[in-house]
C-alpha cells in the first residue's frame, strides 16, 4: 500500500516518464484591489495551477493516475497591490489544504490546512509560464516550490515512518534559499521571527528537529495503522488512533506552542470528532480529555461529537 518507500532515491531519477503528483485547485479573492489590479491578474489562476500540476516534483512511480494525485486546494486573498512597477507587486494571505485518501474507503483524510498571512510576490501578467527554478529565489515560484514540497512531504509520511525527510529536506533547502536571496517585503515569512514564529520559516525547522520525530511516528500511526486500518476492525483502529492522541499530547506537553502540532490539529479537528462520535463511551472520554488538554481552543468543535463523554454517551456502533 506504500507509495513512498523509496522517495529518496527516486527523487534522483528522470521523470520523463511518471505523471504529476498534485492537483491543486486554486482560487483567488480580489475584492480587496482596485480595478486595474484585478485586469492584470486575469491569468493568475490558471498560471499558479499549471505551474503545481504539470511540474514532476519527485519521480515516485505510484502517481499514474489522477485519482493517485494528492488533491490540494489553495486560495489566495488579495490584500494590496502596486501597479506602479515592473512587474506589479501584490500583498495576500495564502490557505493551503491537502488531503489524501483513506485505504479501502470513500472518504479522505485532511493532511494540512493552514493559513500563511506573509505572502508578497511579484507577478507579470504578461507571462503565462512560471519558470522552475530550485536554484534562484523568485518570490512567487519559490514560495509555490516550498508548499509544493511540504505537502508532498506530509504524503509521505503517512505511508512510510519518516517517509517525507527528504521531501521536508527539499523545503528546507528552499527556505534556506530564500533567507539568503529574498530582500524586502519579499522576505517576509521566510524569517524565523516573522508573525511572532508561526510562520514557513520555523515550521519547516521543527518538521526537522529530531525532537519532534516522534510526533511524525505518530503522524504515521494515525492514518497507517489507525485510518487505513478502519476497513479491518473500526474498535482497534480507534484505539491505535487515541494512542497516537496521547502520545501527540505528551509531546506538545514537552515542547509547547510548536507549529507541527498546531497545524496537526488544524487539519484534524473535525475528522476526530467523526472517528469517535461512535466510539464507547469509555473511548469517547479518554480522547475527550486528551483534546481539552492539548487542544483546548478547538473545544467548540469537538463538543458536538463528545457531548456527553464525561457522563456517558451512548455507543451508536461502528463508524
Amino acid at each position: 500500500m506504500s507509495r513512498w518507500g523509496f522517495v529518496g532515491w527516486l527523487l534522483a531519477l528522470s521523470p520523463a516518464l511518471l505523471g504529476q503528483e498534485l492537483q491543486v485547485d486554486v482560487r483567488v479573492n480580489v475584492e480587496q484591489l482596485p480595478a486595474e489590479a484585478r485586469v492584470r491578474l486575469v491569468n493568475f489562476r490558471q498560471t499558479v495551477m499549471d505551474y503545481l500540476n504539470r511540474h514532476r516534483w519527485t519521480n515516485n512511480p505510484e502517481f499514474e493516475t489522477d485519482e493517485d494525485r494528492i488533491q490540494c486546494q489553495i486560495e489566495f486573498t488579495f490584500l494590496s497591490a502596486n501597479v506602479n512597477v515592473a512587474p506589479a507587486q501584490y500583498s495576500a494571505q495564502m490557505f493551503v489544504g491537502a488531503s489524501r485518501p483513506i485505504y479501502r474507503s470513500l472518504r479522505s483524510s485532511s493532511l494540512l490546512r493552514m493559513l500563511d498571512a506573509n505572502v508578497n510576490f511579484a507577478y507579470d501578467e504578461r507571462q503565462n509560464v512560471l519558470i522552475h527554478n530550485e536554484l534562484v529565489f523568485t518570490p512567487l515560484g519559490t514560495l509555490l516550490d516550498y508548499y509544493a514540497y511540504l505537502i508532498l512531504a506530509f504524503d509521505a509520511d503517512t505511508f512510510d515512518k519518516h517517509g517525507g525527510t527528504p521531501l521536508f529536506t527539499k523545503a528546507f533547502n528552499i527556505r534556506q534559499l530564500a533567507q539568503t536571496q529574498a530582500t524586502g517585503n519579499f522576505a517576509r515569512g521566510w524569517r524565523a521571527d516573522d508573525g511572532g514564529g508561526d510562520n514557513r520559516a520555523q515550521m519547516i525547522q521543527e518538521y526537522l528537529d529530531p525532537r519532534f520525530l516522534p510526533f511524525r511516528e505518530e503522524f504515521y500511526n494515525y492514518h497507517y495503522n489507525g485510518l487505513d486500518e478502519f476497513h479491518k476492525d473500526p474498535d482497534k483502529a480507534r484505539r491505535r488512533i487515541a494512542d497516537a492522541l496521547k502520545k501527540i499530547a505528551e509531546i506538545d506537553a514537552r515542547f509547547p506552542r510548536s507549529l507541527v502540532v498546531k497545524r496537526f490539529f488544524e487539519a484534524k479537528a473535525i475528522e476526530i470528532g467523526e472517528i469517535f462520535k461512535n466510539a464507547s463511551p469509555e473511548l469517547k472520554q479518554e480522547v475527550y480529555l486528551v483534546l481539552r488538554r492539548v487542544d483546548p481552543s478547538r473545544g467548540n468543535v469537538y463538543e458536538p461529537y463528545f457531548a456527553g463523554s464525561g457522563g456517558g454517551a451512548s455507543s451508536e456502533g461502528s463508524r
